[in-house]
């Protein structure tokens, strides 16, 4: 005897009509969506604030370390971003000055010894060959060239800043602006670093004749250069400068002095 057919009751019926539908409402759905052009996604660009914030995030974690006469010297935020690197050789200078040794700067001969004012004083510069002055050149300042005050130059509100975190800086800076020659408003003065250690400033070194018992005569003076030093220094540094220049006659073995006081 054969089983009566399976009948499908209304409800069965119903479902599977509702599940067709909407399987049949997707399938077109995702075509369409498919034939819709892919517009590529554009670029998120942060605003003015965002790069500011983000700047100062990183100039917050910034830090470098320079070596000093007085060892290493750390420098955070701001500060790290400003320090300059320096190449004495761009000018005519060494990159390192060896004590009680003879070195040629400028095609003359020096030594950088203890100087005759006593250990106290530190180190002296001392001439290893005479050096003429005639009497006029010495009054119209035009006495031979001996070297340059070397180093990094900066803003005198940067260097302001660098002093904030190290003012042990500030026994070589030297405002080159307030030399005669220089035209610049006192709110746009330059400084130049001139720690020997950093810069192979040879002009470091030479004591002041402020103060000396029994009292020396100054036998050289600095002088504001404006524009690039004579050739051919000239060809690699392009920057006003200053220039040590002797006054009087120097013979060899002579310690170099000049008059400054330092702020």
């Amino acid at each position: 005897m054969k089983p009566p057919p399976y009948v499908l009751s209304q409800g069965v019926l119903a479902a599977i009509g509702n599940a067709l539908s909407q399987a049949f409402a997707i399938g077109i759905s995702t075509s369409h969506e498919a034939s819709k052009p892919q517009h590529e996604a554009r670029p998120c660009v942060p605003s003015v604030r965002q790069r500011s914030k983000a700047q100062r995030r990183s100039e917050g974690h910034a830090r470098t370390i320079v070596e000093g006469r007085w060892g290493m010297c750390e420098f955070t935020g701001k500060c790290a971003n400003i320090i300059q690197s320096w190449k004495p050789a761009v000018i005519g200078l060494l990159d390192s000055l060896p004590y009680d040794e003879e070195v040629v700067v400028w095609g003359r001969r020096w030594i950088v010894k203890t100087s005759t004012l006593g250990e106290r004083h530190g180190y002296g510069v001392y001439a290893c060959e005479d050096i003429i002055v005639e009497d006029l050149a010495s009054c119209r300042r035009e006495g031979p060239t001996l070297f340059p005050y070397g180093g990094p130059i900066y803003k005198r509100r940067h260097w302001n800043m660098i002093l904030t975190q190290h003012p042990e800086w500030k026994t070589f800076a030297l405002e080159m602006d307030t030399f005669a020659g220089s035209t610049r408003r006192h709110s746009d003065r330059r400084v130049i670093d001139g720690d020997p250690i950093r810069s192979g400033n040879i002009a470091g070194f030479i004591n002041s004749t402020v103060g000396t018992r029994p009292k020396r005569r100054a036998n050289c003076e600095w002088v504001f250069v404006e524009g690039p030093p004579p050739a051919p220094y000239g060809q690699t540094y392009h920057e006003d400068h200053c220039l040590v220049l002797a006054t009087r006659t120097i013979r060899s073995g002579d310690e170099l002095f000049t008059h400054y006081e330092w702020s």
